[in-house]
C-alpha cells in the first residue's frame, strides 16, 4: 500500500477569522449555482426532485448523477451539493488507493471518490449503521458509473472501534462528523498516517484543550478548529483551511491535513 507524500500548499488566505464557518466560496462543480437566482436551491432541505431535472439538463457526469438521484428522490438537494463541493475541495489531496468515508450516512461523499478517482481502488463507508437512503443513493450512482460497485466496502462500527482497522496511508473524509466525532476522526488519521479532510459541525464538547483566552475571544467553534490544526501540525501534518459555499450550509469550514513527506 503506497502512502500519500504530496503536501498541499498551505494557503494563509484560506483561514477564516470571522465566525463559526469558513469564508464564503463560489461553487466549483455546479457553477450555475453561483447565479443569485439559483443559489437558493443549494440549501434546500427538501428531497432532490424535478427542480434538479430542470436546472441540470446537460450530459456531463455530474449532471447525469444529479438527475439519477432526483429520479429516486434519494436525498435533500443540500446534501447532494454538500458532497459534491466537499469532494471538489479535498479530492487532490485525498486521492490514494483506499479512501474511508467516516460517519458517512448516505455515503455519497465516499461514492464520489469511487466515481471520479482512477487511483482509488477501494472506498470504505463507515458508520454505526447505514441509513435506508444509502441503497437508493448507491443504485443511482451505479446506474451512471457501474465501476463504482466493485470498489465499495462497508464497516458498520462506531468510530472508537475503527482504530487499528484502517489501512496505513488510507485517506479519511468526514462531512459534518458532529462534535467530538471530528476529533475521533483526527485520532484515526494520526493512527493510519493518511491525509484527512474534515468539515466539522455542532462543536458541542469541543475545544476543551484550547486555551481559555482563545475560547473567549474566538468562540468555541473557531477555537476548536485552531486547536485541531495545531494538534495535526505537531503530529507532522501540513494543514490548510478552505470552505464550501455558505449557500449550502453556514457551518462550511473544511480542514485538510496531509502528512509531511
Amino acid at each position: 500500500m503506497s502512502t500519500h507524500t504530496q503536501g498541499p500548499t498551505c494557503d494563509e488566505s484560506a483561514t477564516d477569522r470571522n465566525g463559526p464557518g469558513g469564508p464564503d466560496a463560489g461553487f466549483k462543480v455546479f457553477r450555475k449555482l453561483n447565479a443569485p437566482a439559483l443559489r437558493v436551491l443549494a440549501g434546500a432541505k427538501g428531497r432532490i426532485d424535478e427542480r434538479a431535472l430542470a436546472v441540470f439538463p446537460g450530459a456531463t457526469l455530474e449532471e447525469r448523477l444529479v438527475r439519477e438521484l432526483a429520479s429516486r428522490r434519494a436525498l435533500p438537494l443540500k446534501e447532494v451539493f454538500e458532497s459534491f463541493e466537499f469532494h471538489a475541495r479535498v479530492r487532490r489531496d485525498l486521492r490514494v488507493p483506499v479512501v474511508v468515508d467516516l460517519c458517512c450516512g448516505h455515503g455519497l461523499t465516499g461514492l464520489l471518490f469511487a466515481v471520479y478517482e482512477r487511483v482509488v481502488e477501494q472506498v470504505l463507508l463507515c458508520d454505526v449503521r447505514l441509513p435506508a437512503s444509502h441503497a437508493a443513493v448507491l443504485e443511482a450512482v451505479c446506474s451512471v458509473a457501474p465501476w463504482v460497485r466493485e470498489k465499495i466496502r462497508y464497516r458498520e462500527l462506531p468510530l472508537k472501534r475503527l482504530a487499528g482497522c484502517l489501512p496505513q496511508g488510507a485517506a479519511l473524509a468526514a462531512v459534518h462528523a458532529c462534535g467530538v466525532r471530528s476529533d475521533l476522526c483526527i485520532d484515526l488519521a494520526l493512527g493510519c498516517r493518511g491525509p484527512v479532510g474534515l468539515m466539522p459541525c455542532c462543536y458541542e464538547g469541543t475545544a476543551r484543550r484550547a486555551p481559555t483566552g482563545l475560547r473567549e475571544s474566538l468562540g468555541v467553534a473557531l477555537a476548536a478548529d485552531v486547536d485541531r490544526t495545531y494538534r495535526l501540525e505537531a503530529a507532522g501534518f501540513c494543514v490548510r483551511w478552505t470552505a464550501i459555499p455558505r449557500a449550502i450550509t453556514p457551518v462550511n469550514r473544511v480542514l485538510l491535513a496531509v502528512p509531511r513527506p
